[in-house]
């Protein structure tokens, strides 16, 4: 497979290089050896690359990068140096590609054509002198003591417990610390070897997987899904026959987030994915860019169908151990206790910082699972930075990480008008990509319960850096990654924080808190409110008296509702800060039979849960006290249990099931608007009466005997 990329009408670039000099000179051994910055002169740009000459058993050898091309070390060609001469070409690159020129000014620069498929492109090399080594190394040295100080300052002043930072630059790790605690309580220091969870920045890996995958015959981009997982299936039934692994990473399946149907639930990864299909969608499919955990959920899934594996087992041999990610794991409860753990944090309203759990979010984890350290996630770095490239193994062809790193997917009014250095964002295969001014930028973060972190890539300068905390929803890992390109690129210096957040003497602006319906109550008592509510996708909401209260449950949610307005109640999520509305419905018949919540913002409607029927028929002792006859003037009834199901039966007449609605209250199943009532005697032993409740009246009858 060619895995060179296109430079220029579709003409394959390649770091072709034949070098020659003044063979016999020892003189200017030491000149030519070394590295040499430049570039070829396409046009409408200047794509820049450099070279290194070494001196290897009394002959010349070399290679070259072209960072934006994310070619890295590629072995040159028939060096030869003669006389002055510099040539250079790569045999392997089609179209005949090669340089000639001559060494100039001293020998410290290089001036010549670069030739390929019948083109010639000026290029030029200007040779890095130990000088300008020495000066940049102690340039790069204060720049990172700059930083370094103003890291923890920032830590401190956003009250983030603890901070861990790698940077990769030019083939070697030249920074890599921590910074504050992993544990506030117990004053346990981060260091680089500290596990923090990389929430979203998980996605990567999953994206990875699939273009190994993809490498191996085994799955196709752009092929439906269903035809590897067909029981894949939407609400929307043309995205569940088009979507395809592309869609699936590229957030434009249709669907909001939903992230309150799996965010503290006990559902299982297949029992989340069976229920995809009850979820609505607020946009058309590829109409617009829409973040989406559960369609990355869905890739992991695909990944495990096609290899057999789960997706941890999958991941962690294909990518965990070539690339030497030994203490990188899949949920807080893998990590051994004798590692060094990041406990999670959440800032209140009133700025106090307080321990949280860990969640465990181990049934979406494709999506977001994943715990590794700096040390760790600067090995996933250099596999990107150089495109697949572990040692001298090729794990990924070239073309496969461009492919992740392109961009697939416009994100529309991504942009900030306090930050206009930072372009509009697209999205590609697990990545964020845009550009910094001149700088392209490849990242992604992460947030999950008590942890926010960045990986942030800077291909065209061969330069990766990773950003871990663990503080809920924090900004520092953007600020951070912003302030380090300025300091270790030398740019004019901008200050993000100010950027992002004011001068500090901005005043906050008003805010008026929304007002009930004044002189309002409730439609009925609170205990006609309890009970079990059910949506197909979400799962179960659980409302219980307790005392005089109703106490609601969502998952792991818990909270007491206030009375709003009407049949609207409040309830508070302590988990997100947040107050939701809850709201009461009744049928024709009065009883209530469903509510809603606006768990997913997105959509113009809440998510509607309908009441379930209570656990009547199962109660022996109550099932007896209200079988038998009844009789009236006009009419004789049984009422009868088969097989577990409750029947009113009249004589000439079909049998009629009766569903518990509530409380000695049934449906009768298919006539709309028709119930029966059980009145029971003083001392509740049994029914004394069945009503039956009709559009055209009440008709009551007594138990006979």
């Amino acid at each position: 497979m060619n895995t060179f990329p296109i430079l220029l009408r579709s003409i394959l670039f390649t770091a072709v290089l034949w070098l020659t000099t003044a063979a016999g000179l020892a003189q200017t051994d030491e000149q030519i050896a070394g590295l040499w910055q430049g570039a070829i002169d396409v046009p409408g740009m200047k794509l820049e690359l450099s070279v290194a000459f070494n001196r290897k058993d009394g002959a010349w050898a070399g290679s070259m990068n072209i960072p934006v091309q994310n070619l890295r070390d590629m072995a040159l060609d028939e060096l030869r140096i003669e006389g002055g001469a510099v040539e250079f070409k790569l045999s392997k690159v089609p179209g005949n590609a090669s340089f000639s020129g001559r060494f100039e000014n001293e020998f410290t620069e290089i001036r010549g054509d670069f030739r390929q498929s019948g083109m010639n492109l000026p290029m030029y090399l200007v040779k890095e002198s130990a000088a300008q080594s020495a000066a940049e190394a102690a340039r790069l040295a204060v720049a990172l003591e700059r930083f370094r100080v103003l890291a923890d300052s920032l830590r401190q002043l956003r009250s983030v417990p603890g901070l861990a930072v790698g940077i990769y630059k030019d083939g070697k790790v030249i920074f890599s610390e921590g910074f504050g605690f992993r544990d506030q309580e117990a004053q346990l220091p981060v260091t680089p070897a500290t596990l923090f969870a990389i929430g979203s920045s998980t996605k990567a890996f999953t994206a990875v997987g699939l273009a190994m995958l993809v490498e191996d015959g085994k799955l196709e981009w752009d092929k439906p899904v269903i035809n590897y997982l067909p029981d894949f299936k939407l609400m929307d039934d043309f995205a569940t026959r088009e979507m395809t692994a592309v869609d699936l990473l590229t957030h434009q399946s249709g669907l909001p987030r939903h992230d309150l149907m799996w965010y503290g639930s006990g559902f299982s990864r297949m029992e989340i994915f069976e229920r995809l299909r009850h979820l609505e969608s607020n946009k058309s499919f590829r109409s617009a860019w829409q973040y989406q955990n559960l369609m990355y959920l869905t890739a992991g899934i695909l990944a495990e169908r096609i290899s057999g594996q789960s997706w941890e087992d999958f991941t962690r041999e294909r990518i965990f151990n070539p690339l030497g990610m030994e203490h990188s794991f899949f949920a807080h409860k893998n990590v051994p206790k004798e590692l060094p753990l990041a406990q999670p944090y959440r800032k209140t309203e009133k700025e106090e910082v307080l321990l949280m759990p860990h969640r465990d979010i181990y049934a979406i984890g494709p999506a977001g699972s994943i715990y590794s350290n700096v040390e760790d996630m600067l090995q996933w770095v250099q596999f990107h930075l150089h495109s697949g490239k572990v040692g001298d193994k090729q794990v990924l062809p070239v073309t496969a990480v461009q492919k992740l790193h392109s961009p697939h997917k416009v994100i529309e009014n991504s942009t900030s008008p306090a930050m206009p250095e930072l372009s509009n964002s697209s999205y590609g295969l697990g990545w964020f990509a845009m550009r910094n001014k001149d700088l392209d930028v490849v990242h992604h973060g992460g947030n999950i319960d008590g942890f926010s972190a960045l990986v942030y890539l800077l291909p065209g300068k061969n330069t990766g850096m990773v950003f871990l905390t663990n503080l809920n929803g924090n900004p520092l890992p953007g600020l951070l990654a912003r302030y380090a390109t300025d300091l270790l690129f030398d740019r004019e210096p901008i200050d993000w924080y100010a950027r992002a957040f004011g001068d500090g003497n901005a005043e906050t602006p008003e805010k008026e808190d929304a007002k009930p319906t004044p002189g309002t109550k409730p439609s009925r008592a609170l205990k006609e409110f309890a009970g079990r509510y059910e949506h197909p996708g979400y799962g179960i909401v659980e409302l219980k008296m307790e005392k005089d209260s109703l106490q609601f449950a969502f998952n792991t949610f818990r909270g007491k509702l206030r009375h709003w307005h009407y049949d609207v109640f409040q309830v508070r999520f302590e988990e997100f800060g947040q107050d939701m509305f809850v709201t009461f419905y009744s049928g024709k018949d009065g009883v209530v039979n469903r509510l809603g919540v606006p768990l997913e913002g997105a959509l113009d409607e809440d998510i509607h849960f309908a009441k379930l029927p209570p656990d009547l028929l199962s109660n022996a002792a109550y099932v007896a006290s209200i079988i038998g006859q009844y009789e009236a003037d006009a009419f004789s009834v049984s009422i009868e249990m088969k097989q577990d199901k409750l029947y009113s039966v009249i004589v000439g007449q079909p049998e009629l099931e009766l569903i518990p609605i509530k409380e000695n209250w049934f449906s009768i199943k298919g006539l709309n608007g028709f119930s029966v009532e059980f009145v029971f005697e003083k001392d509740k032993s049994k029914a004394a009466t069945v009503k039956f409740h009709q559009p055209n009246g009440v008709f009551p009858a007594k138990r006979k005997g």
